[in-house]
């Protein structure tokens, strides 16, 4: 063997890898253990070969070569940890990183040891152990956004929420304009149920940070906390607006114009509002045109007469601020130049002015690129059949009601399945279709079943009750009512006996 050979191929096999060509990167070490099969450089050029295509277990085979041959090298133990950790073997990961960090690593390799030891414990909850391990990360790395939002999340899991908010406020310093910190410790103060420190966080990042549109998903959020606590649509409502003004600010990519819309559909939904349920639902399947066309999810209302009074400085300012919300600083910022540049031309002895080029208001407004692509998610086209069904549901449609549920009972998600099931067969129930028993005993057969393979799913035994109920047959109604929790049975319970007594009719 040359020694000399062997090196100038192994070199050769790292540019390769280095430059993206990964396969010849792979025949060059290949190459090199042929010249030396005990090579841990040329194991270690093979596996990273193979890492590069996804290959876990011909990694961690040659890794453990590498290893092998070359014992005392911490970073060959880390290398072996991260191809186990890539393969999902979390404890085999654990295991050579700890025996990495007793070898002893080089300095570039050890910060990334620590930190993704920390992530695997975050992600097998141990999170003490994941914050120790973020701090012994950023003593090496040093200040890293990923790190520290890690480090707050393992603070809250592990229920010290003052230092996950002390970690989210330094996140707030380093990155003011970025609003990962300001969302952490919103989540974090909504969970706790500290609505009114959450809204300020919200309020406090609207100043801040860039817009973005998990800011106003999260305004979303916290509206629809507020309605579940007092059952005020002025929460509902207030969500519309969070909505569009997030369509107007930002310049949406077609995913969030989709979630948009359905959001807001759901909404009206709650508000029995079917009419701008279904206008938002048939925006979503055609999201570009809507977008583009200047769809608005607001209802337009006749605005109410009354008499005329100058606004006070307060009003002012919240319409200010409502507007930079709503259109953004740039848009602004040419509506301005545009003013100015008018005011220039209707003023006297402009001819020593230089001409600017114009600004059309077209090239300000933002609009979808026409042929971008539009795709919905199992859990998007589950949603808007659902939320189609209970719109039409609220018209008495029964026509509609059945189109889109069997489009429901036809998805594979099998919470999707029991509600358009649920819902074909309540609409032959209302229309007094002569097959209704028999499409309703089917479906009682179908969730048992359910319920056989899996004892725990309690969504089935809600409309195993719900059947029950709907047939009249309130004793076995009532009997599966008594084996859910006290909250979930006591409204299951108040609707059996308010069709016994035959309110419902």
């Amino acid at each position: 063997m040359n020694e000399i050979d062997l090196q100038i191929v192994i070199s050769d096999s790292r540019l390769a890898f280095i430059q993206g060509r990964y396969d010849e990167s792979l025949k060059l070490a290949e190459q090199a253990l042929e010249l030396d099969e005990k090579s841990a450089d040329a194991h270690q050029c093979v596996a990273n070969a193979y890492m590069s295509q996804a290959d876990y277990q011909s990694a961690i085979e040659h890794y453990q070569k590498a290893v092998e041959y070359d014992a005392e090298s911490g970073d060959r133990y880390f290398n072996l940890g991260y191809a186990f950790a890539s393969d999902n073997k979390s404890a085999d990961a654990l295991a050579m990183f700890a025996k990495a960090d007793e070898k002893g690593c080089s300095p570039n390799v050890t910060g990334q040891l620590y930190k993704i030891m920390a992530m695997l414990c975050f992600d097998m909850h141990k999170y003490e152990d994941a914050i120790l391990n973020f701090i012994k990360s950023e003593q090496i790395i040093g200040i890293d956004m990923d790190i520290l939002q890690r480090k707050s999340l393992g603070y809250s899991m592990s229920g010290d929420t003052s230092s996950a908010i002390e970690v989210a406020n330094q996140m707030k310093l380093l990155a003011p304009t970025d609003y990962l910190g300001y969302r952490i410790a919103f989540n974090i103060l909504l969970q706790e149920e500290r609505l009114e420190e959450a809204e300020k966080e919200l309020d406090r990042a609207e100043r801040f940070a860039k817009p973005k549109s998990e800011l106003f998903f999260d305004w979303l959020t916290y509206r629809m906390a507020q309605f579940k606590i007092d059952g005020d649509n002025i929460h509902l409502e207030d969500a519309l607006q969070k909505i569009n003004q997030g369509l107007c600010v930002l310049k949406p990519e077609v995913k969030e114009v989709i979630d948009s819309y359905i959001n807001a559909a759901e909404i009206y939904v709650q508000l029995e509002n079917s009419e701008m349920a279904l206008n938002c639902l048939n925006a979503a399947r055609n999201p570009i045109q809507s977008y583009n066309s200047r769809f608005s999810i607001l209802e337009v209302e006749e605005k109410e007469k009354h008499a005329v009074r100058p606004p006070s400085p307060r009003e002012i300012d919240q319409r200010i601020q409502q507007i930079k919300r709503q259109y953004g600083a740039r848009q602004l910022e040419a509506k301005a130049r545009e003013n100015e540049r008018n005011a220039r031309r209707n003023a006297p002895n402009n001819a020593n002015m230089t001409p600017v080029s114009e600004i059309q208001p077209d090239d300000i407004v933002f609009r979808i690129d026409e042929s971008a692509d539009i795709s919905y998610t199992q859990e998007n086209t589950d949603q808007i059949n659902r939320l189609y069904v209970a719109a039409y549901t609220l018209k008495n449609d029964i026509p509609h009601i059945k189109t889109y549920a069997a489009k429901l009972a036809n998805s594979p998600d099998l919470h999707s399945k029991y509600i358009g099931r649920y819902s074909l067969a309540k609409a032959l129930h209302d229309e007094k279709n002569a097959n209704y028993r028999e499409e309703y005993n089917n479906l009682l057969k179908f969730l048992r079943n359910a319920m056989i393979k899996d004892p725990s799913d309690l969504f089935a035994l809600n409309f195993r009750i719900q059947c029950h109920i709907d047939l009249g047959e309130y004793d076995e109604a009532e009997k599966l009512c008594r084996l859910l929790s006290d909250d979930l049975k006591k409204p299951l319970m108040k609707q059996v006996e308010k069709a016994k007594s035959g309110r419902d009719n």
